[in-house]
């Protein structure tokens, strides 16, 4: 039983392991793409273009138009703070494998007191024999 228990928790850490090697690379990815000025012109181009007819049947156009009003002003004043998103790469992806490190000590501390109870149980059951 305690084979399974390692087996578990190996196939949920490496799992664990990338998931957050994903995580690491598209925080890094979605940090660099923001701290670029490129993210300003494609919010733009999204915001110009037209709705389309069908969510006018689901939503009120009147309040679409003024939500693309408020996504616009929010564009224009985060022009100026973009760019310093950037540099929060530096501290997001360690982030992400401190996150990953406290992941992987809950997983240990869970198999190691499953593999201890475990133990304890069958020490603590007594071994029946078959009748004969």
């Amino acid at each position: 039983m305690r084979v399974v228990v390692w087996a578990a928790w190996a196939v949920i850490a490496v799992g664990w392991t990338l998931g957050a090697w994903v995580m690491a690379e598209l925080a890094h990815w979605a940090v660099q793409s923001i701290g670029s000025a490129e993210a300003g012109r494609a919010a733009q181009a999204v915001l110009q273009a037209p709705l389309p007819p069908w969510l006018g049947v689901w939503i009120d156009p009147a309040w679409l138009e003024l939500l693309r009003s408020q996504l616009q002003w929010l564009i224009e004043a985060g022009q100026a703070v973009l760019p310093a998103v950037g540099a929060m790469a530096g501290w997001i992806v360690p982030l992400v494998w401190v996150g990953w490190g406290l992941g992987m000590l809950t997983l240990l501390a869970l198999a190691i007191a499953a593999h201890w109870l475990i133990g304890r149980l069958s020490r603590s059951s007594p071994r029946r024999a078959l009748p004969q």
